[in-house]
C-alpha cells in the first residue's frame, strides 16, 4: 500500500495545469482569484494581544517607578469611560465585518470545490447552490471561533495575574513570552488539524448529500481507521505549501517588478509633458490627468494579485481532492477528466 498523498501530487499538478493552462482563460482566472481571497482568509483564528513591556512613570528625583495595579486599572476606567461610545461602535463594526466574511468565506469553500471538480467556475450560480451547507459551516465555524478564544482567554488568565499582581521583572517577562507563545502554538496546531478535518468534510457533503456535521463525523470516523494516511498527508501538505509558496513568491515578485517599471515609465512620461507645459502639482490639471492614471495602476495591480494568488490554492485543492479519492473511495466525485464527469457535465 502506497502514501495516497504522495501518488496525489503528480495528477494534481497535472489537473491544475489543464484546468488554468488548457486553454488560458482571464476572466476564469480572475473568478477563481475572487473565490481563494474569501477561502484563503475564511476560518479559525486565535486573538493577539500586546502587553506595555516598558511603561514607566519619571519621579522629579530622576528615578523610575513601575505603576501600581491600581493606577493602570485606574487609567484603563477613565479611557473606558471617555471613549465607551466610540470602542463598543468599532467593536460592533469589527465583529459584523467579521461574521460577514466568515459567512462568505464559508459558502466561498463549497463553490471553490465544485469549480475545481467541474473545471466551471460560476460564483453566482455554485454561491445560491451552496448558500444552506455554506451557512450551516459558517455556524460551526463561529462556535468553534467562540470555543477557542473562550480556551485562549482562560489559558492567559494566569500569565496576566502574575503581571498585574507584583512587581514585572525580566524573569517573569520572558516566562511570560514562553507561554503566550507556547500556547499560541499548541491553538495552531489544533486549529491546523480541526480546518483539515473540515476541508476534507466538504467534498464529503457536497457528493454524499449530507449535512456539513454528519460529513465531519464521516471524515473523524474514516480517521480513525486510517490515521498514517492522514498523518502522511498532513505531512506532504505542508512541504508542498512551503515549496509551492516560495515557487510562486519568486514568480510573483518578479512580475511585480516588471509590471511597476512598465506602469512607471508612462507615469513619468506624463509627468514631465505636465510640468514642461507649466502644470505643476499645484495644478488642477495634473490631478485630473494623474488620478485617473493612478487608478487605473491601482486596477492594473489588483487584477496582478487576483492572477498570481490562484495557482498555488487551485493546486493544494486538486491535491486534496484527489487524495481523497483514495483514501476515502465511497465519497464518487465527478472530477471533470473523469468518465463520472464526462456524463454528468457533458
Amino acid at each position: 500500500m502506497g502514501w495516497y498523498s504522495i501518488d496525489a501530487v503528480d495528477a494534481a499538478i497535472k489537473r491544475t495545469k489543464k484546468a488554468l493552462l488548457e486553454p488560458f482563460d482571464f476572466w476564469k482566472w480572475i473568478r477563481l482569484g475572487i473565490i481563494v481571497l474569501f477561502v484563503g482568509g475564511g476560518g479559525i483564528g486565535t486573538s493577539n494581544f500586546n502587553l506595555p513591556a516598558s511603561y514607566q512613570r519619571q519621579y522629579e528625583d530622576g528615578g523610575t517607578e513601575m505603576p501600581s495595579t491600581e493606577e493602570i486599572l485606574n487609567q484603563v476606567s477613565q479611557f473606558w469611560h471617555q471613549y465607551q461610545t466610540y470602542i463598543l461602535i468599532a467593536v460592533a463594526i469589527i465583529i459584523f465585518l467579521i461574521l460577514l466574511f466568515t459567512l462568505i468565506s464559508s459558502i466561498m469553500e463549497f463553490v471553490f470545490v465544485e469549480s475545481l471538480v467541474t473545471n466551471h467556475v460560476a460564483i453566482r450560480a455554485y454561491f445560491r447552490k451552496y448558500l444552506r451547507p455554506g451557512f450551516n459551516l459558517f455556524i460551526i465555524q463561529i462556535t468553534l471561533l467562540i470555543l477557542f478564544l473562550s480556551l485562549f482567554i482562560l489559558a492567559m488568565i494566569p500569565l496576566l495575574q502574575r503581571l498585574l499582581s507584583g512587581t514585572v521583572t525580566p524573569g517573569l517577562i520572558l516566562s511570560s513570552i514562553l507561554w503566550f507563545f507556547g500556547v499560541v502554538l499548541i491553538f495552531a496546531v489544533l486549529v491546523g488539524i480541526i480546518r483539515s478535518l473540515i476541508s476534507l468534510a466538504i467534498p464529503v457533503a457536497m457528493y454524499q448529500e449530507v449535512g456539513i456535521t454528519a460529513a465531519i463525523k464521516k471524515v473523524f470516523g474514516r480517521f480513525r481507521e486510517d490515521w498514517k494516511q492522514v498523518a502522511v498527508y498532513w505531512a506532504v501538505r505542508i512541504i508542498m505549501g512551503i515549496a509551492a509558496v516560495i515557487i510562486v513568491g519568486v514568480a510573483a515578485l518578479m512580475l511585480f517588478i516588471i509590471v511597476f517599471l512598465i506602469l512607471l515609465v508612462p507615469a513619468l512620461i506624463l509627468y514631465f509633458i505636465l510640468s514642461g507645459l507649466g502644470q505643476g502639482i499645484s495644478s488642477p490639471l495634473f490631478w485630473i490627468v494623474m488620478i485617473p492614471y493612478g487608478l487605473l495602476a491601482v486596477i492594473v495591480f489588483i487584477l496582478l494579485i487576483l492572477l498570481v494568488s490562484v495557482p498555488v490554492p487551485v493546486f493544494m485543492k486538486y491535491h486534496l481532492l484527489t487524495f481523497m479519492q483514495a483514501w476515502y473511495p465511497d465519497v464518487i466525485m465527478p472530477l471533470f477528466d473523469s468518465e463520472r464527469a464526462d456524463a454528468q457535465y457533458p
